[in-house]
């Protein structure tokens, strides 16, 4: 026998309710960065917290014989265990990372390149800057145009404006 709710099935409600979850989820995916959220509860977590719930449930009436309370019960222990899991190892390192190419272009005002394309007095060249993750190429104009910059010359990078490199000749005092 079924078990009924409002004159529904509890499969039914279940998959109602994964329905709705799974349209709200695309709909967050497309205005998710519009809206900026700082509170206690993520509402990028809340939407699959109830999806994985309704998934959960509806699977426990659909394919097993337990009282609904504890199926209901398991669905919300399970899905928070898989949302603090997504929020762990997905979310949270998500958002530390999201830095801007901005930032990550400051980062580089006062490090030592080597120009790999010359630097023209007027015009721009390529540089490299190399890091423990790799090196980076930039296109590079004069900071102070006073003479070209040949390849193979290192150069201190003083600002970096609209993704252009501004380098001077690097000159070694140690």
């Amino acid at each position: 026998m079924k078990k009924m709710l409002w004159g529904y099935s509890l499969e039914t409600i279940y998959f109602y309710v994964l329905i709705v979850t799974a349209l709200l989820a695309v709909v967050s995916f497309f205005i998710g960065d519009i809206i900026n959220f700082d509170g206690p509860i993520d509402p990028v977590l809340i939407v699959p917290w109830f999806a994985f719930i309704a998934l959960f449930g509806y699977l426990g009436e659909a394919h097993t014989e337990f009282h609904s309370g504890l199926i209901i019960l398991t669905s919300g222990i399970l899905a928070s265990i898989i949302i603090f899991l997504l929020n762990f190892y997905l979310i949270v390192p998500l958002r530390k990372s999201d830095a801007t190419l901005s930032s990550s272009e400051k980062d580089l005002e006062g490090r030592v390149g080597t120009v790999i394309t010359p630097i023209p007095l007027k015009g721009m060249g390529e540089i490299s800057i190399k890091s423990v993750t790799g090196s980076i190429t930039k296109p590079a104009s004069l900071y102070q145009p006073l003479a070209e910059i040949k390849a193979g010359e290192k150069i201190l990078v003083i600002e970096i404006n609209n993704r252009v490199a501004y380098v001077m000749p690097y000159e070694e005092n140690f």
